[in-house]
């Protein structure tokens, strides 16, 4: 190329590559660079190259400039521009600077750290990532759920507060976290947080931005930063913010994800970012692109994702992956809290009259389907997962047979055989399901020994009637359908039912759906009783409600026990069987100390983790079924 000059700018937030210098650039092969492979556009006439996407500035200005220095072109920035690629740069360096950092703090631990303003007491595998994370300029915690990484960020935030590094804490997660990081500020420095919840209209919305000067704290849902990008940039632009992805996971997707798109444009315009997650990658390697990306979008810690996702082909590149990241993050397994062991108490029951009959019909019905195709059935996986929520249903309650699921967008059972349908029908009429029977004596006796009681069930109609059922004790009741905080509705959402359980002075239940109440929340202080009416075989979700009752705080004295209640001669075996060969697997994962591949996947619709799982669970399913009603075929 012959020599020229080229000016570069940025102009009312427009990237503008003026070739009137050196018109040279407009043509042949520099055009199609321009305009197919970096998304410039020139319109007729002009001599300019433009791009008004301000959200791909830090990706695509310096590959304008690698090109044309590549190609011996004489440069004019202006100072927009100047200052980008000085950033760029800085954040080069900072990268390098970081991996060998992160390796050096990680082998060499060390025991205590002051932190200016936190008013409780760091837990000894806390300090560590509290470091690692203060002295790398972007890095990840995978740590197991309940460890404490809210106070991690908390700490960190205060030690950067004070060094003038950071002021302001930004939050990107599910709208479950918002309580949980304000009620946790108040735990870490005995004053309530000055925090905004990015909720509402999008004019209520428009005011918080306006406003930003007046808050520290900004909470705000993916979709909401989905559909406020320019907004926030705009915001992160004006001070030394601290981003943080909260259950990073929620954008693991590595093809099509509007989440994921919209944190990787929003990344750059942050001073500081952190992304926190129990779950780097439930599924395959694929899950981490985005996450790591994030983190370090100008150097790509897994490379292109073109080349990255060849790579992810092979199974074998597990540990390459995980060296590649090394030095980026800290994870506390879940050996290192120091919590007592958990207590199962696994309650066989024996199903009424008429609910063994309608379980038994739907069984042989399953049978003689299967029987007529597998190879063809094993290919429907609507057509599985109907026919197994089916038997969950019946094994819990059948009246919920007659209902559609909305938790499993499965529509109401409709028999052939008019005897049966008729059974379904009036079913409510002639029993009460025995597990719901023997959840409420259970839970009254709980109550009477001075114990709070969490009741979980994945089906809304047996909350209800388990509600109705108790109406004298005015239980709390988190489902999907109950508003999630005071933005939708003022006086009954599940933030006001999780702080008035949490906050009774006497004995009390709380019916809950792992869907709606699995993640994000703390009852340890207040509950160390769970009833399990039914479950699915999503493991993940199942461990996470676990998890609500067996966190960090809990003394070494103080046992939590877990009821599972499992109807006799039904799928309910089998889900319990493979939940305990599912939980053995993923226990070992936790206590992994880099990161797992596999580990809780919770994804609410899924009755397990992927496509291969389920054909495993359907084959155990389907062994079960031939032995429970052999002599009904």
């Amino acid at each position: 190329m012959e020599k020229g000059r080229v000016n570069l700018s940025i102009k009312n937030n427009i990237f503008i590559v003026d070739a009137s210098e050196f018109l040279e650039i407009l043509k042949g092969r520099h055009r199609i660079y321009f305009e197919i492979a970096l998304g410039l556009k020139i319109k007729s006439g002009e001599t300019n190259y433009i791009l008004e996407e301000e959200n791909s500035f830090f990706d695509i200005i310096p590959e304008v400039i690698d090109y044309l220095k590549n190609n011996k072109t004489e440069l004019a920035l202006d100072k927009e521009v100047a200052t980008l690629i000085k950033n760029y740069h800085s954040e080069q360096k900072l990268f390098n600077e970081a991996k060998n950092l992160g390796i050096k703090i990680k082998r060499n631990p060390v025991k205590q750290i002051k932190i200016p303003s936190l008013t409780r007491v760091l837990k000894p595998y806390q300090v560590n990532p509290v470091i690692h994370m203060c002295s790398l300029k972007h890095c990840a915690n995978f740590s197991v759920p309940g460890s404490g990484k809210t106070t991690i960020v908390y700490s960190v935030f205060d030690i950067l507060k004070e060094k003038k590094e950071i002021t302001k804490l930004f939050i990107i997660g599910p709208r479950s976290c918002f309580q949980p990081w304000e009620d946790e500020y108040k735990l870490c420095f005995g004053r309530n947080p000055v925090s905004v919840r990015l909720t509402g209209s999008k004019r209520a919305r428009l005011a918080i931005y306006f406003r930003w000067k007046e808050f520290e704290i900004f909470l705000c849902t993916y979709q909401t930063a989905c559909n406020d990008i320019d907004r926030i940039i705009s915001t992160l632009k004006k001070d030394n913010f601290f981003l943080v992805l909260d259950e990073s996971h929620y954008i693991k997707r590595f093809e099509g994800g509007v989440w994921a798109e919209t944190t990787l444009k929003i990344a750059p315009y942050a001073k500081k970012r952190a992304i926190l997650t129990g779950t780097p990658m439930p599924n395959n390697l694929k899950d981490l692109w985005t996450q790591l990306n994030f983190l370090w979008p100008a150097n790509e810690i897994l490379g292109n994702k073109e080349s990255y996702y060849y790579f992810c082909e092979s199974e074998n590149n597990l540990q390459l992956v995980q060296k590649k990241i090394e030095p980026f993050f800290t994870r506390i397994p879940k050996s290192d809290l120091g919590l007592p062991p958990q207590k199962f108490k696994r309650i066989l029951v024996k199903p009424n009259k008429l609910q063994q009959k309608i379980y038994n019909a739907l069984a042989v019905k399953f049978l003689k389907e299967i029987d007529v195709s597998f190879e063809e059935r094993k290919e429907l996986r609507e057509w599985r997962k109907a026919r197994i929520v089916r038997l969950i249903q019946a094994a819990s309650n059948p009246a919920t047979l007659a209902k559609h699921s909305e938790e499993f967008d499965i529509p109401a059972f409709k028999p052939t055989e008019t005897s049966l349908l008729k059974i379904i029908q009036l079913y409510p009429k002639y029993e009460v399901p025995a597990k719901i029977k023997h959840a409420i004596t259970l839970a009254n006796k709980l109550l009477k020994s001075g114990e709070k009681v969490i009741i979980w069930s994945s089906f809304v109609h047996n909350i209800k009637m388990l509600s109705n059922l108790i109406k004298e004790i005015k239980p709390f009741i988190i489902y999907g359908a109950i508003p999630k905080d005071e933005s939708e509705n003022v006086e009954f959402n599940r933030e006001q039912q999780i702080r008035e359980f949490k906050e009774k002075k006497t004995p009390s239940i709380l019916l809950a759906n792992p869907a709606a109440c699995a993640e994000s929340i703390s009852l340890h202080k207040v509950c160390h009783h769970s009833i399990y009416l039914d479950r699915t075989f999503n493991c993940g979700q199942y461990m996470q409600s676990l998890d609500r009752i067996h966190r960090v705080g809990l003394k070494r004295n103080e046992n939590v026990y877990y009821h599972i209640l499992i109807c006799s001669n039904t799928i309910d075996e089998t889900i319990d069987r493979r939940l305990l060969e599912k939980q053995d697997s993923m226990n070992y994962i936790l206590e992994e100390k880099s990161v797992p591949l596999g580990s809780l996947d919770v994804e609410p619709m899924q009755l397990g983790r992927d496509e291969d799982e389920e054909m495993q669970d359907l084959i155990a399913v389907i062994e079960d079924l031939k032995r429970h009603v052999a002599s009904e075929i």
